[in-house]
């Protein structure tokens, strides 16, 4: 009988320390991933400080005109074309990318044209890019004109789980998800498989990279396109699309006489491109990818969020949409 006894309690304590060592773990993790949030969170508001910089005149000014000698790294401006820039938190570091909007295609007024030739560079051919971009246009035009291999609402309303067509403009560029033909590799991106690609080291490029619904429209800003866009929509090849994004990282472009000054190996492309390009666009809206991450490592957490400088607002800015998680 004591035998029974002590191994039924000793199931119970083994039990029952399992137990709190999982209650335990829950958690820790409850607890870093609330502490990665804040930092994530952190870095977006020190974001928000340098893009309120950025439409300061007073900043730009001091900035133009340095006391004395070069102007240090840490204190110069933030280039919103995507590249990464880093926080550091106790025992955290906050990595967020900003880009900005007008550095991006309007998806609400994009043409046919263009819309083909973006779909060709990510790779669609044929069939496959006809049904895309005659979806976009079915589903943000007012009627229900079925294009050749476009979709309306009969088309949606045969899913397994129906909706109807939009019938109007994009309200966010995520909508692009519900539209036929659009998968998540396209609009995420995918990891290319061909040498070249592999050498060039380029990260994946889906549509969420191409377009925005607060853009100027197909003529993209060259101070804020991202490599995606230079290489996609102006068809520029990788060193010369690398040379913009470093040139610009001294000093944003003012003209086209400074862009062919400083980068030269652009001007035989100029004849094909210079219609698209725009110098200091005045779309104040901006998207930023903050992530934390600890410095042991790990996933991290991340927040998307897009959002508006204004000047004249409360806090001079205003957030236009936001992402308590990002992909």
């Amino acid at each position: 009988m004591v035998l029974w006894v002590i191994t039924i309690l000793s199931v119970v304590v083994l039990e029952f320390c399992f137990a709190m060592r999982t209650e335990v773990n829950i958690t820790r993790n409850y607890q870093e991933d609330i502490r990665l949030y804040a930092v994530a969170r952190g870095t977006v508001e020190r974001t928000l400080a340098e893009l309120i910089f950025k439409h300061d005149a007073r900043v730009q000014q001091l900035r133009r005109t340095p006391l004395e000698g070069e102007v240090p790294p840490e204190n110069r401006e933030w280039v919103t074309d995507g590249r990464e820039y880093r926080v550091s938190f106790e025992g955290a570091e906050g990595i967020v990318r900003v880009t900005g909007e007008s550095g991006k295609v309007n998806l609400n007024n994009v043409s046919d044209s263009m819309l083909r030739r973006i779909m060709a560079a990510l790779g669609l051919e044929g069939e496959a890019r006809d049904i895309v971009v005659d979806s976009i246009q079915d589903w943000r035009d007012p009627d229900d004109f079925v294009r050749v291999n476009g979709a309306e609402n009969e088309y949606y309303q045969s899913l397994k789980e129906p909706y109807d067509c939009k019938n109007g403009n994009f309200d966010s560029v995520e909508e692009l998800m519900l539209v036929r033909g659009i998968t998540p590799d396209l609009f995420y991106g995918k990891k290319p498989k061909s040498q070249e690609a592999e050498e060039s080291q380029e990260e994946p490029v889906g549509l969420k990279d191409i377009f925005s619904i607060y853009a100027a429209g197909e003529q993209v800003d060259i101070n804020s396109a991202s490599l995606p866009v230079l290489r996609v929509v102006l068809g520029l090849p990788v060193e010369v699309s690398r040379q913009i994004i470093l040139a610009r990282e001294e000093k944003a472009f003012e003209n086209l006489p400074d862009l062919v000054r400083r980068v030269p190996e652009i001007v035989p492309l100029l004849s094909g491109v210079q219609r698209l390009i725009l110098f200091r666009a005045g779309t104040p809206y901006y998207t930023i990818e903050a992530r934390g991450k600890s410095k042991e490592g790990g996933a991290g957490r991340g927040i998307r969020a897009v959002v508006k400088v204004d000047s004249q607002g409360k806090n001079g800015y205003m957030i236009v949409q936001w992402m308590d998680s990002m992909r």
